[in-house]
């Protein structure tokens, strides 16, 4: 198939585009130049181009060059922290460029599925736990309410005009490569301390939070199985189900380690705004017949060996 990857050198997207061009099909993937100083490395069935999503008139022109039959959405800003420094540059970003793309191809392109990435954080704080797609969005953040009001404008395509799009609410996503999380970011300091002289400190967050967290190879897998067997329109959990303490991921990964390190908490890693427990229902999603394939034991052992050895 003809497949458009917006985002394709960030995290999810680029493991999306890798997976994908792996099954032998044909892979338009994007980046934005800004924000990629040289250019992507070449994966056979891959092209690359550059696209800003908040420039309709790039977003129509790489539509009608790629004709892609799907389009998995992952440009935009994808973090927490930053959406607080500019909510502004958020909202154009993963708001105003998801209405771009959805608008060019109902005018282009009007049977191509449309895969969007929203966010788990778009339920906030919920009132039931696990929380199913049912559950209203309650977002506590920029970065959250600029998903949330993405995943709705989709919705609303839907209804509007019959644009056969699935929403996405991806809860914590973790792997090698990953920036931003706090899995990589203990593995990033546990692989820079190990070859330092005591005394060892790694600084840290709220470590008492419950995170449905998976490994980024099976959120991979649970997307293209939703646009496969999935319901155009509905929204989708992609989560492992398991609530996993932060604490605990931290004293595995410290586990592993090969010099002893001790753990302190730092002021500037702790959010403004941070919810106790996320944790997905994800019958949705099992009943298309995915399940996870990767111990996570293992995901956090690729982490750490990734910072120990960065290519």
């Amino acid at each position: 198939m003809r497949i458009l990857v917006t985002g394709g050198t960030g995290f999810l997207g680029g493991y999306m585009t890798s997976h994908l061009a792996g099954e032998g099909h044909e892979v338009t993937s994007t980046f934005l130049p800004r924000a990629t100083p040289t250019q992507p490395a070449r994966l056979p069935g891959v092209r690359h181009v550059p696209l800003d999503v908040t420039d309709r008139a790039q977003v129509g022109r790489v539509l009608s060059e790629a004709k892609p039959e799907v389009v998995y959405h992952f440009a935009g800003q994808a973090f927490v922290i930053p959406s607080w420094e500019d909510p502004a540059g958020t909202f154009s970003t993963n708001l105003t460029g998801t209405l771009y793309l959805l608008e060019e191809l109902r005018r282009s392109l009007p049977s191509t599925r449309f895969a969007f990435a929203g966010s788990g954080t778009e339920y906030g704080d919920p009132p039931k736990v696990p929380t199913p797609e049912e559950s209203p969005l309650r977002p506590t953040s920029p970065y959250a309410s600029s998903k949330a009001g993405a995943d709705l404008l989709c919705y609303q395509y839907f209804r509007s005009f019959g644009t056969p799009v699935f929403r996405y609410r991806i809860f914590g996503t973790t792997g090698p490569g990953k920036r931003g999380d706090s899995t990589n970011d203990f593995a990033s300091q546990i692989a820079a301390l190990e070859g330092q002289p005591a005394p060892r400190v790694l600084r840290v967050g709220n470590l008492d939070r419950r995170r449905d967290i998976q490994d980024v190879r099976d959120a991979v897998r649970a997307m293209v199985t939703v646009v496969e067997k999935g319901e155009p329109g509905e929204a989708y959990n992609i989560a492992s189900g398991v609530p996993r303490l932060v604490r605990d991921n931290l004293d595995a990964l410290l586990g592993f380690a090969r010099a002893p390190i001790t753990v302190e908490q730092a002021p500037e890693k702790v959010r403004l705004v941070d919810e106790p427990v996320h944790l997905a229902d994800i019958h949705r999603l099992q009943q298309l017949g995915w399940s996870p394939r990767v111990p996570f034991e293992q995901t956090l052992r690729d982490i750490l060996d990734s910072w120990r050895s960065p290519t």
